[in-house]
């Protein structure tokens, strides 16, 4: 299946009738993710932080294992400040593969290099920006993920989270606790917070999802399936 150039509102329009059958159910409300071993495809680095970093807290609280796995733009200054950052949530396991940005669709052994990944790991949970956020690199890492369970049919549950676009979350966690950590986090983020506030955005987000649920004061909202159900869900937005 071949990745279309940009999001169009036909998309977004097919998510929305597949969808359609929750629209009426409100979203789950939890005070904390599932456990499991949990890999976070970050395109970029400080996608994880900005989209999970409260949720993806929760877990180290928890004891789970987590691996981040950065994509694109790991120049050493952004190295250290992924590092910085995902050291204030508690995680020390991350690689970084080295692509650049708005790249990533011309590197199609991407795939056997996230295989391998799966194949070391095997995750319970993957966390990654959702279908249909407007970043191509973001809908690249989507399709490569797709493209290795078609091969592979590997199990585990997708959470997929808000970056550039928000979305109708099925899933909301409650990070009031560790809402902090993650504003100290995105703070590492100094080469990017230049040019956008991402902390700002980040947090007011979070409080949006917080005060329209009633969960908590600051909360993640998250699109999350089996990987079946998501991988039905990208065909019928992309599949036509």
């Amino acid at each position: 299946m071949k990745l279309p150039a940009r999001i169009k509102w036909k998309h977004v329009q097919r998510f929305y009738e597949a969808a359609e059958p929750y629209l009426k159910a409100s979203p789950l409300k939890l005070d904390k993710p599932d456990s499991g071993r949990v890999l976070v495809l970050a395109p970029h680095i400080d996608d994880d932080v900005i989209g999970a970093g409260g949720s993806l807290r929760k877990h180290i609280q928890s004891g789970d294992d987590v691996l981040v796995v950065y994509f694109a733009d790991c120049t050493d200054e952004r190295i250290k400040e992924a590092k910085e950052a995902t050291g204030i949530i508690g995680i020390n396991r991350l690689e970084f593969l080295g692509y650049r940005s708005k790249t990533l669709l011309e590197h199609p052994e991407i795939r056997n290099k996230l295989s391998a990944i799966f194949d070391a790991f095997k995750p319970d949970i993957v966390y990654l920006p959702s279908i249909f956020d407007r970043h191509n690199d973001h809908l690249a890492v989507n399709h490569y993920l797709l493209m290795l369970y078609e091969k592979h049919r590997y199990n585990f549950t997708v959470y997929a989270y808000e970056v550039w676009t928000a979305f109708l979350p099925n899933l909301i966690i409650d990070i009031s606790d560790t809402i902090e950590k993650k504003k100290e986090a995105i703070s590492c983020f100094k080469s990017q917070l230049t040019s956008n506030n991402w902390l700002d955005a980040a947090v007011s987000l979070n409080r949006y999802r917080g005060v329209t649920s009633g969960k908590g004061q600051y909360a993640e909202g998250f699109i999350r399936y089996s990987i079946k159900e998501y991988s039905a869900l990208y065909k019928k937005m992309y599949g036509k």
